[in-house]
């Protein structure tokens, strides 16, 4: 067994889990409720201190109102006496000092800070106070003129000697009760600025300890006499901040005057003890509550050590006996349920982990591959017995077969020691095969050893080696038969290009009725095996993967034409009739394989009229759209002799048609179907069939197409009359050809466009040619004596630097032999036989691209 060496993190007991867990739950309810009810409380302080402030802070106020109003009263009687009216009167101003002095004894505390009376005439009486609070006499005339108007009080500030005084004034008449005139104004005012009995008086009817009276921020009256423990910025910064919990609460009361709110303010400064205790006191509580479940914890830890840790040892106790001695008694039960339960599944585990290992012991001993296990340095811990009876006790050449296989496999075992899975991994032993899978076994993220289980593959390395011989044969074989089709192409289109030249010159020629039909006839059957041979290549280019698609922008409309020009003189022919139809627009073009496309219209059009002999051939061309994709949709029809069944899975495979009889009657190589069965998968199209054997055949296939733009302009179509008179001036050509008839063939196609033609039979001869003389084009076979066609290309393009263009005729249809010409440096590759038109079409392609260039 192995010892984990890594750190051993120390190890709680559940017990202690348990009570951390009560502790836990219970200190986060009794915290919360705690936390809620102090909340709760703390909202309903903050209401009533709120509501106390609202208190006093309207006690003030109406204290304050208290004030103004006993002053207006008292102002307001001695107004209307008439013994002030007739003092006045008087003009001696001793009388109305006299008449307040009386007054004033009277009512002492409701005396005014200041008092005058004017007149029509002016100021005709004061009593002086005014000078005492630093007041000039100017100053009174500023405050007759503000309240000049109205009988409220005013708050006004006026310049003093020693600061800007603030002071509330008020006027009221002084009418004659005998003869009902104003006989003159009583002003009276209130000096704010240390007005201590005002702020006394408010402070003691406001059960206040101190009181502040400020002008903004700026204090005006003050009770506090510097013994407090608080100065007067503390208590404005208090009053602003509103603290509750200070030990101190303060109040701020703005004063209105009349209902008019002003810009006095008054703090008052009351004592906060009860707030304070009631804080203090949810404080003892939650340290009290927090006391409270550490002892809970300390308890309950005991008492879950006494209950459940011999639960526990006991359970512990079985667990040891069993991995450490491998004990089979029965666990005996708990008087908890989860302990016995999981006792109980311990029990199960420990009796299906031994079956097990039962299992794994028997499987490694009695399996049939040889098993291997090592230790990571490739020491041998142990092997079961079909690695010892193969590798024990068995030699080659006297050496031990397992140390041959122990130092083939250390390499390996290196590898999987690094965490790697190492698979088929081959050993030659003893004349046998093996072949091994190493996986390293981990235990606590450490690999402990490589396990390595062998199969015995002798028979199945050399079935894998016989085929690979088989496949190399076959690819030999494959390019050997595509050798052989090369080959064969060159020889016989050789004799075709004389017999398809030969014959389109008697055409022009012979004149006799007879003549013209064996002509024809003669044209006919040289075309046919010329077909016939195209299908073989095709296939044979098919079958290789070397059949290219080469897409290109072509017009889709040009394509309806050309299938009725090239075959309505066919059906004419044979008496039937041909119907094209299509519904696509002149401006658009496409992006595809247009050759391809062609080639798959022109098989199933040519089978169409092969096997149709009375009726009509159709054919539906449809370009379809949508959102995503678009595609050309083809269904070509026929009346002809139909196809059964039976026979429809198997038209599209090579070489077979409907019935055995097909080929005597009509000919063909049977594999025009399958050429394009294969296009349209290369071009990701689909193909179906639909036929009823004496009433006809449906072929219907669909190719993607990518549509391009829109072309207003249409390219005008290309006569497919031969045109003899391309140059203006004669050329001369050098033709290089081997094959009398060949030359022959080409010499007298090239008479007729005027062309100087000198012939030479082989690539030495071109090459001095060229060197002395001045040649307008090369017509170059590829299959030459001594030096072929491409070799003496390159010669002519590449080593001597001639400029003058090479067309390459071969017989050869492969697309390897036309890349390696165009590699070579040829301009144009013609395929033999050469027809009037392929002639026609490459001194077009010359004279565009050579001549005009002169």
């Amino acid at each position: 067994m192995s010892i984990r060496t890594g750190m051993v993190r120390p190890k709680k007991r559940i017990a202690n889990f348990i009570s951390y867990a009560i502790v836990v739950v219970l200190g986060a309810l009794t915290l919360s409720v705690l936390f809620q009810s102090y909340q709760i409380s703390s909202r309903l302080m903050s209401q009533e201190v709120k509501r106390t402030s609202g208190q006093t802070a309207n006690l003030i106020q109406s204290l304050f109102n208290f004030r103004l109003a006993s002053v207006q009263i008292h102002q307001d009687s001695s107004a209307q006496s008439q013994s002030l009216i007739e003092a006045l009167e008087s003009k001696n101003p001793v009388n109305v000092d006299q008449y307040f002095v009386s007054v004033d004894q009277l009512e002492l505390s409701n005396t005014p800070d200041i008092r005058f009376i004017t007149t029509m005439q002016g100021l005709a009486w004061d009593d002086g106070n005014a000078q005492f609070y630093g007041m000039e006499k100017k100053q009174l005339d500023n405050i007759i003129r503000k309240v000049a108007f109205n009988s409220n009080w005013h708050l006004l500030s006026s310049p003093s000697q020693l600061d800007k005084t603030y002071l509330l004034v008020r006027r009221s008449p002084l009418i004659n009760q005998k003869t009902g005139e104003v006989a003159g104004f009583l002003y009276v005012g209130i000096v704010l600025n240390n007005n201590y009995a005002l702020v006394e008086t408010m402070r003691d009817g406001s059960n206040s300890q101190n009181l502040v009276l400020t002008v903004g921020k700026k204090v005006i009256t003050s009770t506090l006499n510097g013994n407090e423990p608080y100065r007067e910025a503390d208590v404005i910064k208090s009053g602003l901040s509103d603290t509750l919990y200070n030990r101190n609460m303060v109040t701020r009361a703005p004063l209105e005057v009349e209902g008019v709110p002003t810009y006095l303010t008054v703090y008052s400064v009351q004592n906060n003890q009860n707030a304070l205790r009631l804080r203090d006191n949810y404080y003892f509580w939650m340290i009290f509550a927090l006391v409270a479940m550490v002892i809970v914890a300390g308890i309950t830890r005991w008492w879950l050590q006494r209950r459940i840790e011999s639960e526990i040892d006991g359970l512990m106790t079985y667990t040891h006996q069993v991995a450490d001695k491998g004990s089979k008694n029965p666990f005996p039960g708990s008087t908890i349920y989860e302990f016995d339960h999981f006792g109980r599944t311990l029990e199960h585990t420990f009796m299906r982990l031994a079956e097990q290992e039962k299992q794994f012991e028997d499987l490694f001993n009695f399996t049939a591959s040889p098993t291997i296990l090592w230790w990571p340095d490739g020491q041998l811990i142990k092997m079961n017995p079909s690695a010892r009876k193969q590798f024990i006790r068995q030699y080659d050449d006297e050496t031990l077969l397992f140390s041959q296989l122990e130092q083939q496999l250390l390499p390996n075992i290196s590898e999987a020691a690094k965490g790697f899975v190492i698979k088929s991994v081959n050993t030659e032993l003893g004349g046998k095969m093996f072949r091994w899978n190493l996986s390293p076994i981990e235990v606590d993220d450490k690999i402990e050893s490589i396990i390595a289980q062998g199969h015995d593959v002798t028979s199945i390395t050399e079935a894998e080696k016989q085929s690979r011989i088989a496949r190399k044969e076959a690819e030999e074989s494959a390019r050997l038969r595509a050798d052989f089709l090369a080959k064969m192409s060159h020889e016989l289109r050789t004799p075709l290009n004389g017999i398809l030249g030969v014959s389109q010159l008697l055409k022009r020629t012979v004149t006799d009725q007879e003549q013209i039909e064996q002509v024809n006839v003669l044209c006919t059957s040289g075309e046919h095996l010329l077909a016939v041979l195209n299908d073989i290549l095709d296939f044979s280019r098919l079958e290789q993967g070397k059949f290219r698609i080469q897409k290109n922008e072509f017009r889709l409309s040009e394509m309806p034409g050309a299938l009725t020009r090239i075959y309505q003189p066919l059906c004419n022919e044979k008496g039937l009739n041909l119907n094209v139809q299509s519904n696509f627009n002149e401006s658009v073009m496409v992006y595809g394989d247009q050759v391809r496309i062609n080639q798959i219209l022109f098989n199933l059009l040519n089978n169409a009229i092969k096997f149709t002999h009375h009726g009509e051939i159709g054919v539906e061309l449809e370009l379809v759209k949508n959102s995503s994709t678009s595609r050309i949709k083809v269904v070509v029809t026929d009346t002809g002799i139909g196809i059964r069944e039976a026979d429809l899975r198997i038209i599209f495979d090579p070489f077979m048609q409907a019935e055995s009889t097909t080929t005597r009657e009509y000919g063909g190589s049977g594999l025009g179907l399958a050429i394009v069965k294969s296009l349209v998968d290369m071009l990701g199209g689909t193909i179906d069939v639909h036929s009823q054997p004496g009433q006809g055949t449906q072929f219907t296939f669909e190719i993607p197409l990518e549509v391009l733009a829109n072309q207003a302009s249409v390219s005008p179509n290309i006569s497919a009359d031969v045109q003899y008179s391309l140059f203006d001036e004669t050329l001369t050509v050098l033709l290089v050809e081997d094959n009398h008839t060949n030359a022959f063939i080409a010499r007298a196609f090239c008479k007729k466009y005027g062309l100087n033609v000198d012939w030479v039979t082989d690539g030495l001869q071109a090459i001095e040619k060229v060197q002395t003389n001045h040649y307008d084009l090369i017509l170059m076979d590829n299959q030459l004596p001594y030096l072929g066609g491409i070799d003496a290309t390159i010669k002519i393009k590449q080593e001597l630097k001639l400029d003058v263009p090479v067309y390459a005729c071969t017989a050869d249809g492969m697309e390897s032999t036309r890349d390696a010409f165009m590699n070579a440096g040829a301009s144009y590759v013609l395929v033999k036989p050469i027809k009037e038109a392929s002639l026609h079409k490459a001194l077009t392609h010359f004279k565009q691209q050579h001549n005009m260039a002169k």
